[in-house]
């Protein structure tokens, strides 16, 4: 009996620690939190754009905010409409468009020709472009250094809110792993958390993609 119950005792232990990821429950409001909580807070005294590496003091025209998991996508698998209706009529995704793991600084120049391509892998003989990514239609590749990155803001996205993966999950389980968290990464996981309540869990645990 006690050799049954020690494993199952374990199993049991390994479920919970692997189940889904808390989603942030304190903001609803998304134009609110990018102002008051994004630019405000996170990002008050500047900081680097995150697809192409460039510093910025302050918010300006050059820069943008950039949602890893497209707003688009949220609101297709939502089905709610145009983005004013989906803002106005739900809950859910006001509240998956203000949380703050999923939003990044970017170059507003970048942001117009990555907003809805997808992420994957392209094969080398596809030249580099911009900020090192690779393009193929609606296909980006990233450089190795935002990989992990990005694949931890999808899978995160995907695991707090029922999102579906839009791409390949082996390629996200894999950038996982090549590119793992930084101490950038980290301590921008703890910033946010402290702002909003909740942290990404594939940044405090990696080896949680692995159970997708």
């Amino acid at each position: 009996m006690i050799k049954i119950a020690v494993p199952f005792l374990q199993l049991v232990t390994l479920t919970i620690a692997f189940s889904s990821a808390q989603a942030q429950t304190k903001f609803s409001d998304p134009k609110e939190t990018l102002k008051k909580h994004f630019w405000g807070d996170l990002y008050k005294d500047g900081g680097i754009t995150f697809y192409c590496n460039k510093p910025f003091t302050k918010k300006n025209v050059l820069v943008t905010d950039s949602h890893i998991y497209a707003n688009s996508w949220a609101r297709d698998y939502l089905d709610c409409g145009t983005p004013r209706q989906c803002r106005n009529e739900s809950t859910k995704y006001r509240q998956i468009t203000s949380d703050l793991h999923n939003i990044v600084p970017a170059d507003s120049r970048f942001e117009l020709k990555r907003k809805n391509a997808h992420f994957g892998e392209l094969g080398s003989e596809v030249e580099t472009e911009d900020c090192g990514f690779r393009r193929s239609f609606q296909l980006l590749q990233p450089p190795k250094e935002i990989k992990g990155d990005i694949a931890r803001a999808i899978l995160y996205m995907h695991d707090t809110y029922e999102l579906p993966i839009i791409g390949a999950i082996d390629d996200f389980k894999r950038w996982n792993q090549v590119d793992p968290p930084s101490e950038e990464e980290i301590a921008r996981n703890k910033r946010i958390s402290e702002i909003q309540g909740n942290e990404n869990h594939f940044i405090t645990t990696p080896a949680r993609a692995n159970a997708l």
